[in-house]
């Protein structure tokens, strides 16, 4: 089967932009700690904010993948849909209660643009039985949950309306593998989408280190900010090694692997940052921020090793590879946890796990160059 190729628009970019300026605004949510430890309320908030605004994001980019040609009616959508974002983005914030209406109505909007593009897709092919059609019965279910936030915010039942975007979450992400009709993964570009990927999650590496500039205080010169940077650029290019290098780009598949694991990537990248912020605060739970920062960087890796699936022919992560990143790992852990009050322990033991992740993945990149 031929693998479908097609280029990345500059629209596509400017699309990018947008999205990762909501993602930035996510922060607000989990940048006040009370005693040095975030809210349990606040961090579940962050958690499903987070993977509402990247499933959102999701459902245009596989619009775009299957059947973008960027008509006129394409980009008014895009701009509507672009609008509805910044708009959602600019209603983040603690009080749920008064940002749960234009939140959810800016949702809302955001997939009835998507679906009518859907829609006017599944008329050319005057069928509702292939890709359109699924994604069709897919965001109608979906926007009707939005609709059922929207009318409980309305008669004042705010306390059930962030359960209700964790089922639209839910029935987003699980739909597809029981909605699947007759499916054509040959529409799918699977080069386009890697490099949409890959272009949602620079970027936001790129807000991480703006994040962070903070560190950077020209009138007391020390190590610290040079290990934050370090423990970014390392983490950057395990990112880059394992998903830009190692992995085959040219291939025909439903790429449903590849979106999960960018769920978790981006969501732990803003988490390491919020961890290194913690850190750089005057209220510091030093337990709290050391597992923050410990388990955002295992799920960090975990979710861009889960692609290891689609690597080259000439590439297999073995045993060995397995033991060594676990190691590395093990030993950045105990680095942090046994001085667990140092900060500068705190970011070593954090850069002996990015640094010893990415040594082996650049290793495991050179053998293949030299087969």
């Amino acid at each position: 089967m031929d693998v479908k190729v097609k280029p990345v628009e500059l629209i596509e970019l400017f699309y990018d932009l947008i999205f990762v300026y909501a993602i930035s605004k996510l922060t607000a949510l989990v940048s006040e700690p009370i005693g040095g430890v975030i809210p349990s309320y606040n961090f579940f908030a962050y958690l499903i904010t987070s993977f509402v605004i990247l499933q959102a994001w999701l459902y245009f980019t596989n619009y775009v993948n299957r059947y973008g040609k960027w008509r006129w009616y394409d980009y008014v959508l895009a701009c509507v849909n672009m609008i509805a974002v910044i708009y959602m983005a600019n209603t983040i914030s603690h009080d749920w209660a008064s940002m749960a209406f234009p939140f959810d109505l800016a949702m809302l909007i955001l997939l009835l643009t998507v679906m009518v593009l859907y829609s006017i897709q599944a008329k050319k092919e005057h069928s509702m039985i292939g890709a359109a059609g699924n994604s069709i019965t897919i965001l109608l279910i979906v926007c009707t949950i939005y609709v059922i936030a929207i009318l409980c915010t309305m008669l004042n039942l705010t306390n059930y309306v962030i359960w209700i975007n964790v089922v639209a979450v839910l029935t987003g992400a699980f739909l597809p593998f029981f909605i699947r009709g007759k499916f054509d993964k040959s529409i799918i570009s699977f080069p386009h989408l890697v490099e949409r990927f890959e272009l949602l999650t620079i970027i936001t590496f790129g807000e991480a280190i703006v994040g962070l500039t903070h560190f950077f205080d020209t009138s007391n010169f020390t190590l610290i900010p040079i290990l934050v940077f370090f423990i970014v650029l390392t983490m950057f290019g395990s990112y880059v090694i394992q998903i830009h290098r190692l992995m085959e780009h040219h291939r025909v598949e439903r790429s449903l692997r590849l979106m999960f694991s960018h769920y978790f990537i981006v969501i732990s990248i803003n988490l390491v940052t919020v961890a290194l912020e913690l850190i750089h605060s005057g209220e510091v739970n030093h337990v709290f921020a050391s597992g923050l920062m410990i388990v955002s960087l295992i799920i960090f890796y975990l979710s861009i090793m889960a692609n290891k699936e689609d690597y080259r022919q000439n590439i297999k992560l073995t045993k060995k590879d397995i033991i060594l990143m676990c190691m590395v790992t093990l030993a950045g852990v105990a680095v942090i946890l046994i001085f667990i009050s140092n900060l500068y322990a705190f970011l070593i033991g954090s850069l002996i796990i990015t640094f010893g992740n990415f040594e082996i993945l650049l290793m495991k990149y050179k053998g293949c160059l030299s087969e």
